[in-house]
C-alpha cells in the first residue's frame, strides 16, 4: 500500500481513545494527537508535537484556515528506516489523519518529508467517489509540493525538479495503464496505477493555475480553495457520485471563471497524459515562492 489511503471510522470512538490515553496533546484547537502502540520517549513526543504543529501552520499558510476546528491525528511508531513511511486520511464526522513514523533524529527529518502536507491537504476537499480519486490525489500531490515551496522546505530548483520528475513518471505510467482516467481511478489499487492517477490529477491543478491567469482571475487555486473552506466545505456531501462535480463547480463560482468544471470534464475522460511545459511550472514558482524580505 502507498503512503496515501482513505479509511472510515467512528469519530466518537476516536476521540474517546484520545481521552483515555494519557499521552496526547492539543494544539490551539487544531490538532488532537493520540499515540498508539509503542510509546515514544518524552524527547520523541516533543519532536512529533513540533512537527505536527509545524505541518498545520505550513499548510494553512498556503491554503488558509481549515474548515474544521479540530484535527484528530493518530501517530504510531514503527521500525521503518524512513522518518514517515505512511499516512492516510480518516474520514468521519470530523476528518482526521493516521500517521506512521519511523526512525528520526531531529525535527528536520520529519518536516522535510512530504507525507504530512499531502494528508493535511486532503482535509480541504470532501471525499470524492472512486472515479474521481484522481482529483483528490492530484490536489494533495500538487499542494504538498506548493506548501513545501512556499514554506522554504524546497528551493525553487528542488520544486522544479520534483514537479518535472513526478509529471514524467505520470506520463510514463500512462503508457502502462491506458484507458479513461475515471476508469483507471476506480481500479487504481488493483492496477497499482498510482503514478498515473496522482500526477494526472496534479497536472489538472497546474493547468488550472495557467487558465486562471489567462482568464484574468484575481485568485490563485490556493486562494480559491481557501474561500471554499469558508463558504462551503463543512456542508458538502461526502463520497457521492457528484461530489467532485459540485466541488469544481463551486470553485468556478468562487473564482468568477469557467475554468474548473470544463477542465474537470476534459480530464475525467482523458486517455492520455496532459502536456505541462516549463513555462507553466515557472508560473507556479513566481506565484508561490516565499516573498523576499524587504530591506
Amino acid at each position: 500500500m502507498t503512503k496515501q489511503g482513505v479509511t472510515f471510522c467512528s469519530v466518537a470512538k476516536l476521540f474517546c481513545l484520545c481521552l483515555l490515553v494519557s499521552h496526547h496533546a492539543t494544539f490551539s484547537r487544531e490538532v488532537v494527537v493520540d499515540f498508539k502502540g509503542k510509546s515514544p520517549t518524552p524527547q520523541q513526543q516533543a519532536v512529533i508535537f513540533e512537527w505536527l504543529n509545524y505541518g498545520v501552520d505550513a499548510v494553512q499558510k498556503t491554503l488558509g484556515p481549515m474548515s474544521q476546528s479540530a484535527v484528530p491525528i493518530s501517530v504510531s511508531m514503527t521500525s521503518a528506516k524512513e522518518p514517515v513511511p505512511w499516512g492516510q486520511v480518516v474520514r468521519g464526522h470530523i476528518d482526521g489523519i493516521d500517521m506512521r513514523t519511523g526512525e528520526f533524529t531531529s525535527i528536520d527529518d520529519l518536516t522535510s518529508d512530504w507525507t504530512l502536507y499531502h494528508e493535511f491537504s486532503h482535509l480541504y476537499h470532501p471525499l470524492f467517489a472512486y472515479q474521481d480519486f484522481w482529483l483528490a490525489e492530484g490536489l494533495a500531490t500538487y499542494f504538498q509540493n506548493v506548501v513545501m515551496l512556499q514554506n522554504g522546505i524546497y528551493s525553487k530548483a528542488e520544486f522544479l525538479r520534483r514537479m518535472q520528475g513526478g509529471l514524467e513518471r505520470g506520463k510514463v505510467a500512462t503508457g502502462s495503464y491506458m484507458g479513461q482516467l475515471d476508469k483507471v481511478s476506480v481500479n487504481m489499487w488493483r492496477l497499482r496505477a498510482y503514478q498515473r492517477v496522482y500526477w494526472t490529477g496534479a497536472a489538472f491543478f497546474v493547468e488550472a493555475e495557467t487558465l486562471l491567469k489567462k482568464a484574468g482571475a484575481k485568485y490563485t487555486v490556493a486562494q480559491v480553495l481557501a474561500m471554499y473552506q469558508v463558504c462551503c466545505r463543512s456542508g458538502e456531501s461526502e463520497g457521492a457520485s457528484k461530489s467532485a462535480y459540485k466541488f469544481v463547480a463551486r470553485l468556478d463560482r468562487l473564482s468568477g471563471t469557467k475554468v474548473f468544471l470544463p477542465l474537470y470534464k476534459r480530464y475525467r475522460y482523458t486517455k492520455g497524459f496532459p502536456n505541462i511545459n516549463d513555462e507553466q511550472l515557472a508560473l507556479l514558482i513566481k506565484v508561490y515562492s516565499p516573498r523576499e524580505p524587504e530591506l
